[in-house]
Order: C-alpha cells, then sequence, then structure tokens
C-alpha cells in the first residue's frame, strides 16, 4: 500500500506571529521616512509595528544578515538598510525581501561607529575611517562632513542634559535597582529608551508619558512551557518567564527570588522553595494541579493546592508525564509505566505490538479523545477502542527537545526547527528561521487552542496554526 505524503510549503506572513525575542543587546534604533521603527540587536534588525510598537518582523541569519551586529542605519534615499558587522564588514539589506549583500572592502576592522549622509556611507574604526559611495557601492577618499548623521557614538551620560522630560533617566527593575537608561531614539511622537539588559521604554514625546514597558525574556535555556492563571510560563534553568496574555507583558520569576518577601515567586510555586532540593531541572509539566518536575531518573510532584511535595524515584530515565485522574504515566528508556493511585504499584504498559515495552518512549501527548505517546521513530495512539501505529514525519529535528499536541495533530521541535504533522493524513509543514523562527534551535512547545507557543535560545513566539492547517 502506497503512502501519499502531503508536503506544505509554507508563505510567510507577519500576521501569523508574535515574536517576544531576547534583546541582551540593543545596539541603536533607525526608522524609514514614514513610520517604520526598526530596533537592531547584536543579531537581529527587528521591525517594530506602527501602532503597538511591540516586534513585527525580524530579520536575522536567514536573510543573510551577519551573526555579530554593530550597528545599522536605514537609508531613507535609497529605501534600505546598510548593515556594519563588530569585525568592520559592510552590508546592505532591503527589507521588503531578498538577502543581505556584502560589500567589497579592501580592509576590515572592529567598528566603533558608523555614519550616513547623503551620498556616502562612513565606518570610523577609531584610527581611520572609510567612506563608501552609497550608489556606486565603492571605497572613495572623502571625509564625513556635518551633515554625517552618527551611529554608535552617542553619549549616555547626555540624556539628562538632552531630554530632560525623561527624568529621573534610570529604569527600577523587580529588585529595584537602578539602570541607567543607555540611549534615546526619536521619531515623529514618539521616542524609544533602551534598557541594558531590560528590553526597551516607549514615550509619547508630546506628554513625555510611557505607553510601553517592554521587557524581553530573561529566563535561560527554556525546556517547557505552560499555562496557568491567564498567563504562559516558560521555564528554564535559571528562572522563570511569565507572560500576561492580555496586556502582553512580560514578567521574570528567578529562582533565587522564590519564597522572598518581594513577592517575586509564580502563584503555582508558592511553598515549594524551601522544599526543593534543586532547580536545575530538565522538564516541567503542570497537570491537573500538580507540579512536575523531572530531573534524569527522578521527578518531584508539588501539589499546588495542598502545598505537599512527594518524590518519584526510579531505575529508568524519566522523559515525560501525563496524569488523569487516578492514572500516572511515566514515559521512560524502558517504556511507559502506569501507576494507578489508589494502587500506588507502576507497572509496564503493554500495548499491542510491545512498541511502548523495555524502549524509549520520549513524550506523551494528550487530546481529548486519545493519548498519544512518541518513541522518536512512532507516534503510538491509544484510545478507548485500542491501539494505532503511525510513522514518523519526513523531517524529524535532531536532536528532538520538544513535542506539544493535539487529538491529530503533533508538533516536534529541535535542532532544524519545528514540524508540525497530521499522524492520519501525513500532512506537514516544517518552519525554520525562514518562515519566522527567531531560531533554529527548538527547546520547547506548548499548544493552546489554534495557537503553537514555541521557545527557542533566541526568545519566545507563537504561531497561527491556522496559517497551515485548515
Amino acid at each position: 500500500m502506497s503512502i501519499l505524503l502531503a508536503l506544505l510549503a509554507y508563505i510567510y506572513n507577519p500576521s501569523d506571529w508574535q515574536h517576544y525575542p531576547r534583546l541582551d543587546e540593543i545596539r541603536n534604533f533607525t526608522a524609514d521616512a514614514f513610520n517604520t521603527v526598526y530596533m537592531i540587536t547584536n543579531d537581529a534588525i527587528i521591525e517594530l509595528d506602527d501602532d503597538s510598537s511591540t516586534p513585527e518582523r525580524i530579520f536575522g541569519a536567514a536573510e543573510g544578515l551577519p551573526l555579530e551586529i554593530a550597528f545599522a542605519v536605514y537609508d531613507t534615499d535609497l529605501r534600505r538598510v546598510w548593515v556594519v558587522s563588530t569585525s568592520g564588514e559592510l552590508y546592505t539589506f532591503n527589507t521588503t525581501g531578498g538577502l543581505a549583500r556584502k560589500i567589497f572592502l579592501t580592509t576590515t576592522s572592529s567598528i566603533r561607529r558608523l555614519g550616513i549622509n547623503h551620498e556616502y556611507v562612513f565606518l570610523d574604526h577609531g584610527s581611520s575611517v572609510q567612506a563608501v559611495h552609497k550608489r556606486s557601492e565603492r571605497q572613495a577618499d572623502v571625509a564625513p562632513d556635518s551633515t554625517t548623521v552618527w551611529v554608535g557614538s552617542y553619549n549616555p551620560q547626555n540624556i539628562r542634559k538632552d531630554y530632560p522630560f525623561l527624568a529621573p533617566w534610570v529604569f527600577l527593575d523587580e529588585r529595584m535597582h537602578q539602570i541607567p537608561y543607555s540611549a534615546v531614539f526619536t521619531h515623529r511622537n514618539k521616542a524609544y529608551v533602551s534598557v541594558y539588559g531590560y528590553g526597551y521604554l516607549v514615550f509619547d514625546r508630546l506628554s513625555w508619558r510611557e505607553t510601553l514597558r517592554y521587557q524581553s525574556p530573561r529566563a535561560s535555556e527554556v525546556h517547557s512551557i505552560f499555562a496557568a492563571d491567564s498567563s504562559l510560563y516558560a521555564f528554564g534553568k535559571n528562572g522563570v518567564d511569565q507572560l500576561v496574555l492580555k496586556q502582553k507583558k512580560m514578567l521574570y520569576h528567578p529562582f533565587e527570588w522564590w519564597g522572598t518577601t518581594r513577592n517575586e515567586t509564580p502563584s503555582w510555586g508558592v511553598g515549594i522553595m524551601d522544599k526543593l532540593r534543586r532547580t536545575n531541572y530538565e522538564k516541567a509539566r503542570l497537570i491537573e494541579g500538580n507540579l512536575f518536575l523531572l530531573e534524569r531518573r527522578e521527578a518531584d510532584v508539588f501539589n499546588v493546592d495542598k502545598k505537599v511535595l512527594s518524590e518519584i524515584r526510579t531505575q529508568s530515565w524519566i522523559y515525560d508525564v501525563d496524569f488523569r485522574g487516578d492514572s500516572l504515566f511515566v514515559a521512560t528508556d524502558e517504556g511507559v509505566f502506569l501507576t494507578l493511585i489508589s494502587k500506588g504499584e507502576p507497572k509496564p504498559l503493554k500495548d499491542e505490538r510491545s512498541k511502548l515495552y523495555r524502549d524509549d518512549v520520549l513524550a506523551i501527548v494528550r487530546g481529548d479523545h486519545a493519548r498519544y505517546f512518541w518513541t522518536g521513530r512512532l507516534l503510538v495512539k491509544q484510545t478507548g477502542e485500542g491501539w494505532e501505529y503511525f510513522t514518523s514525519p519526513g523531517f524529524i529535528p535532531v536532536p528532538q527537545k520538544a513535542i506539544a499536541g493535539r487529538d491529530s495533530l503533533i508538533a516536534l521541535g529541535g535542532a532544524g526547527g519545528v514540524v508540525i504533522y497530521n499522524p492520519e493524513t501525513y500532512f506537514q509543514v516544517q518552519l525554520t528561521t525562514k518562515d519566522g523562527l527567531l531560531s533554529d534551535d527548538v527547546t520547547a512547545l506548548y499548544l493552546e487552542g489554534n495557537y503553537l507557543w514555541i521557545a527557542t535560545d533566541a526568545g519566545l513566539q507563537r504561531f497561527d496554526l491556522n496559517a497551515v492547517f485548515p
């Protein structure tokens, strides 16, 4: 019997995505001749939404941009962006499409600032300045004039004098530490203020009233995502990012603050910190009022309401768990074990073909009418009627780091991006940085209705599945 494999080529549409990129270092802001503002980070050009001033489109290595960006400036004459890397390489990039193009320079060295006027682009290396004619893209022996606008030369200490209405010129973080503003960029009726290690603020230039406070994700090595209390939580090695969905507001809960008087503990974690022996878990699951924290051959289970911590200790490596009613499913490197809480003794879960017995079972996905077990090569479906077996999709991220899904829809993530497929019809689509991912290194997935939440080493984002599945 032949199998028809239906592959879907996704065409990128910014409206299908919501981006929450990591903003470890904002290099500068720049803008076109109209309303669009671009935020330049150390590895991307981020287009901000004209109305909300939040990230809308992100351009990075997939568009041919350098991996380490120093500065970038929008050329309103030629309607393109000039980008310079930290090593002094010059690129030109059109945000309407296409790949960045490298400009040939006779020599390159570390860059101090980037300048532009109506005819030339200037690269200031400190000891020398290179000039490049904008239209011919050839080097010229020309010195900057008084009309040259420089990026990267502003002294943050001048903010007090230049922007008196921004007083007190510092940002108070969650610990009430004062972080000085890094830079200010004004465009039309808005002022964009970058805050090192936090994100950026947006002010109305007429009233100098703060209109947006954008905090980027700060949890490192995010391995799990789940929802609770109208928020989305990204669980990492150093803490948890909380995204308040209605407000699109990001909060950060570092483990070192849990249990303190600062009230920095997520609601589901109150009372847990003094009971835990570690925080460096490999996976976290919040299921029916119980927080499962997995680490190798052990699992800590915290009942959120009762504030009681229990332990699971096995001889097998625990990959995933699922809990419903009186039944606890544990996926391990020796198969799946089922424990009926009323009886307390785990027993191997045996399917018709013994695919879940004494072999790796990497993940469990629960739907409304079925439960799915992923072995890395095979998807096993369990329903009240029995068992079904499905082959893997045409592309599998290697290594696999994340899985999410529902009835008839499975998403796999890892090195290489995300693949989303329907096991019954073999209909599938692959997403990479070319399709809108912040990074091809996917570390966690969570499915909420028709939205797929994706965590990568570059941040958090949401993808609308309606764009690929009718």
